[in-house]
């Protein structure tokens, strides 16, 4: 039997106290906002914040949020459990720049070593196609949202 299937490393091995000390909010209820940089961060930030006020978190205080450059890698696991973190969700960010080497498809809620992981465009590809009237993208992520938070 070849067992090589299993031979693989899902995390990027190591701590990432860099990204632990760049983290933004208090994160009282466990949950992790990563998304990459992009330049109407205020715009974005403010749209974040109405996306959570569906499911009563507030930015600033029930979350711990990151803003990372499009090539950065970051080691998602670690981050979580150092912050005792229970949900992460990551707007456009490709998985093996997060340290995972599997696929999981985007609005599809993961569950790994206690942590629900959501993976999701890119977050000023959801708020552009708000602000053109779209509702295909932020309609997946409600309804995603809904199953991850009740």
């Amino acid at each position: 039997m070849n067992t090589s299937f299993f031979d693989y490393k899902v995390f990027v091995p190591g701590e990432s106290t860099q990204h632990r000390e760049a983290l933004h909010g208090s994160h009282a209820k466990g949950l992790l906002l990563l998304f990459i940089a992009h330049e109407q961060q205020m715009e974005l930030l403010d749209f974040l914040k109405k996306i959570l006020s569906a499911v009563h978190y507030n930015l600033e205080q029930d979350t711990a949020y990151l803003s990372i450059n499009a090539a950065e890698p970051v080691n998602v696991a670690s981050l979580a459990a150092q912050n005792a973190l229970n949900k992460v969700i990551c707007f456009g960010v490709p998985l093996p720049q997060l340290g995972f080497h599997f696929e999981i498809p985007l609005y599809y809620p993961h569950k790994h070593q206690g942590v629900t992981y959501l993976f999701v465009d890119d977050l000023r590809a959801i708020y552009e196609e708000r602000q053109a009237g779209g509702k295909k993208l932020s309609g997946a992520l409600w309804k995603c949202m809904q199953e991850v938070f009740k």
